[in-house]
């Protein structure tokens, strides 16, 4: 296990040309084939790994189950992504078929949170680069959906670009200061799934799909949090 460096750059998807053009300026070579790839997380029933991310709250995890769906040879693999107050690290193991489907039907104990169950499945076209000892990937064409089947979206206008390094990050980070914009937003996928698919307003939903249990009893928790940390910053001192 080892602490890395990463950082996640939202642009829009017509920027797909000039980024690309600018990795291979800079000499990047491919890593890998373009392919799929597909995540089913898992958080506790009242979402405290999202909470946790959207305040941006250390130690926390995000807990996934990843597989490659258009590769020949199927492989599942267990993730588990640990910000703590040290760094970043990411714990990741190969799992058999029947251990994937265990997880999938059962969910698991994840000690910090307790139980924990599947969310939402987040699939994604991912390009693969390397410059010098940094791995940059291109994602974008990114779908969302919920394990209950009820509602999915897509956000075809979103290309991410991250960047992955032990110690050379700002190195790579200068490399693009030309593209990189100015103002930078922090990005996370399962958050941003679970925004797309669980909080939208009454009027909307109305459009896709009934009301379930778990989703209202989501935007309730969610709207009961969102109220609890507004009145601490009111309650805050300058």
């Amino acid at each position: 296990m080892g602490f890395r460096l990463e950082d996640k750059i939202r642009f829009h998807i017509s920027d797909y040309s000039k980024l690309k053009n600018e990795i291979i300026k800079k000499k990047g070579g491919e890593l890998y084939p373009k392919r799929i790839i597909s995540s089913t997380y898992f958080d506790t029933k009242n979402f405290d790994m999202f909470q946790d991310s959207e305040e941006g709250n250390v130690p926390r995890k995000k807990i996934r189950l990843r597989v490659y769906p258009n590769t020949k040879e199927k492989q599942f693999f267990l993730e588990k992504k640990i910000n703590s107050v040290e760094g970043k690290f990411k714990k990741s193991s190969k799992l058999n078929p029947q251990d994937y489907d265990f997880y999938i039907q059962n969910g698991s104990f994840e000690p910090g949170y307790g139980l924990i169950e599947k969310k939402i499945i987040i699939s994604y076209i991912r390009e693969y680069f390397m410059i010098e000892n940094v791995r940059l990937t291109l994602d974008y064409n990114i779908t969302f959906k919920d394990t209950k089947g009820y509602e999915s979206y897509t956000d075809q206008e979103s290309l991410i670009l991250e960047i992955k390094s032990k110690d050379q990050i700002i190195e790579i980070q200068n490399k693009f200061s030309n593209i990189i914009p100015l103002r930078r937003e922090r990005f996370s996928k399962y958050c941003e799934g679970i925004n797309k698919l669980f909080n939208k307003s009454h009027f909307q939903r109305l459009h896709y799909v009934t009301w379930t249990s778990e989703t209202l009893f989501f935007w309730i928790q969610l709207l009961k949090w969102k109220i609890a940390n507004a009145n601490k910053r009111k309650l805050k001192v300058p």
